[in-house]
């Protein structure tokens, strides 16, 4: 098994830096959690965990400090920084070997752990890969038919390829409609919104007289934004003139 500080997930690493019953006024056992940034961009990390002991059984968590590691947004970690945050758990007096926690960084779309406690260090006894994040943002893709419709086209099987937290691929079919190319050149346009329905990025692409030929799959390349892509709202894609 591989000790979890030795893990790297795309310049994230974790580690359980010190275990115990905390100082504060609940006393509440604690494990202390510190998350590194290794990247030269800014990260988004948001914590889960749930610890199994082999005395009380399943614990859920009760307390994260400092505040806003746990929230639904997460918090952004700046370029080459850390943050250190305690995990509290009620009814656990002490770890024991054996003990396994539960964590999830980014809902599993950074890891998906469990670890082990063993000779008082926490071990990756599984990981689990979740590929959940493509199908996400497909759901928000939105296009309009009508609108294809106007000129001539089909615009159908849209896909996403996630590259890093702020950058992705968009591919998507455009076609003829009922087999008539249009005569005239046109554009596929994307527009992408946050979750305020603010437009934070745009990309085209241009087809000009005689270069369609009626069926084509666009390849929109490697496309970066300002935003993470958890925070995108809704990807809007259109022809144009």
């Amino acid at each position: 098994m591989q000790l979890l500080k030795d893990l790297d997930f795309k310049g994230i690493k974790f580690d359980i830096i010190a275990e115990g019953i905390s100082n504060d006024c609940w006393h509440w056992f604690t494990i202390t959690m510190r998350t590194e940034n290794f990247n030269d961009v800014k990260k988004k990390v948001k914590l889960n965990a749930r610890y199994i002991s082999v005395v009380n059984g399943l614990i859920d968590v009760r307390t994260m400090s400092p505040s806003g590691m746990n929230y639904d947004g997460g918090r952004y970690l700046q370029p080459h920084s850390f943050v250190d945050v305690g995990i509290g758990f009620e009814v656990i007096k002490e770890a024991h070997d054996g003990d396994r926690i539960e964590l999830e960084a980014n809902d599993g779309r950074i890891a998906s752990l469990l670890l082990i406690r063993e000779s008082g260090q926490w071990y990756i006894l599984e990981t689990k890969e979740q590929n959940t994040i493509n199908r996400d943002i497909k759901k928000r893709i939105e296009h309009f038919e009508s609108i294809d419709e106007k000129f001539g086209l089909v615009l159908q099987n849209f896909s996403v390829q996630v590259e890093d937290e702020t950058s992705l691929k968009l591919f998507c079919e455009v076609l003829a409609l009922n087999g008539e190319v249009p005569e005239e050149g046109f554009k596929i346009e994307v527009a992408f919104y946050d979750m305020d329905n603010n437009i934070v990025g745009h990309t085209s692409l241009s087809k000009y007289d005689d270069e369609f030929k009626g069926f084509e799959v666009f390849s929109f390349g490697t496309i970066r934004l300002p935003i993470s892509v958890d925070e995108i709202g809704k990807i809007r894609i259109y022809p144009t003139r």
